[in-house]
């Protein structure tokens, strides 16, 4: 049923934000996007993040491309580890997930300065977890090579530059496994925030040295 009325949701409020500002944006060209996602999860009662990458096309209705990402540690064991992309551990047992998704991000509101949008995520990865016995060899507990995946979350961008702001968020992770324990602990809740860097601006900052003089480091762009 959760994973139902979410669904409903996705699909109602895409339907509803293209009705909205196709009219508005319909002569928008595709251009290049590309950006870091990170989501913060709690699986088996231990703190990890979601690390990826998106790349694709967008304009101002929505974005859409490909994406990557990969369980590891938290943020703050990511820079301690000396491998943060190893599998993460739990009560002696390892653990990994990857996963490759197509993604489509409507953008239900975009000013100059806030842009709110509805990021949505279908894929497709292995999971594996595995755990040594007392001779030193892998038992396998499961090992699958295609785990379907659906994500739907609400996110928020700020600019606090043209260039630069902060980002932050939350969603629901669903991964289509089994009833166990283990199936159960990867259809979670997760948060994310950060820094973010809009990277079409610099492109605009290389082309034109005026644009740069003046956008670099101003910060009520907003108010001309």
């Amino acid at each position: 049923m959760r994973k139902l009325f979410a669904l409903y949701v996705a699909v109602f409020l895409c339907g509803s934000v293209e009705a909205q500002f196709y009219k508005q944006h319909e002569n928008d060209k595709l251009k290049l996007y590309g950006t870091l996602d990170l989501r913060n999860s709690v699986v088996f009662e231990e703190n990890l993040a979601f690390y990826g990458a998106k790349l694709g096309f967008g304009n101002n209705r929505f974005r859409f491309g490909l994406g990557y990402h990969e369980l590891s540690k938290s943020i703050v064991n990511f820079f301690i580890q000396k491998d943060p992309f190893s599998p993460v551990s739990f009560d002696e047992k390892y653990f990994s997930y990857r996963h490759v998704s197509l993604y489509v991000d409507p953008i239900l509101i975009q000013n100059p300065r806030w842009e709110l949008l509805l990021p949505i995520h279908v894929g497709i990865g292995p999971i594996k977890a595995f755990f040594y016995d007392a001779s030193g060899t892998e038992q396998q507990v499961i090992s699958k090579e295609f785990v379907p995946s659906f994500t739907v979350s609400i996110k928020a961008n700020y600019r606090i530059f043209k260039w630069f702001g902060i980002t932050a968020g939350f969603g629901d992770n669903f991964v289509f496994l089994d009833d166990s324990q283990f199936g159960k602990e990867f259809n979670t809740v997760f948060y994310s925030f950060g820094v973010k860097l809009f990277f079409d601006e610099f492109g605009k900052f290389v082309k034109d040295k005026e644009y740069r003089k003046k956008y670099l480091f101003k910060f009520d762009f907003i108010d001309e």
